[in-house]
């Protein structure tokens, strides 16, 4: 039986309280419940690679970190510049000038991440 992110999300709900699992992915517990009962209308594609990247194992080839988790991967997407660190400046520029993992346009000031209740 293959497990899907979905029934992974329910298991560690299960597990622990939707809060703690939405702290776990950077989500309020409002979004983990709606994505729960089927009525999420953010961008699930994002929630699918957080819980992916926290509770599945599930990794990137960042142009500038190397491997990294899928769900840190948007995190640093949804940093906004900050031209006092040189990293911050290559991940910025990464994100927005055609990596394959961005979920942002080229020249993009943000990414939605999902948080948007």
């Amino acid at each position: 039986m293959v497990t899907t992110w979905l029934d992974t999300l329910r298991a560690e709900c299960a597990r622990r309280s939707q809060a703690q699992v939405a702290k776990l992915l950077s989500y309020s517990p409002a979004v983990v419940n709606q994505v729960l009962q089927g009525s999420y209308r953010g961008d699930l594609k994002a929630v699918q690679k957080a819980v992916e990247g926290v509770f599945l194992g599930a990794v990137v080839q960042c142009p500038v970190l190397g491997e990294i988790a899928s769900n840190r991967c948007l995190e640093e997407q949804a940093k906004p510049f900050a031209a006092t660190n040189a990293q911050r400046v290559a991940l910025y520029r990464a994100c927005r000038g055609g990596c394959p993992h961005s979920r942002l346009h080229k020249h993009d000031s943000g990414v939605s991440h999902g948080n948007d209740d």
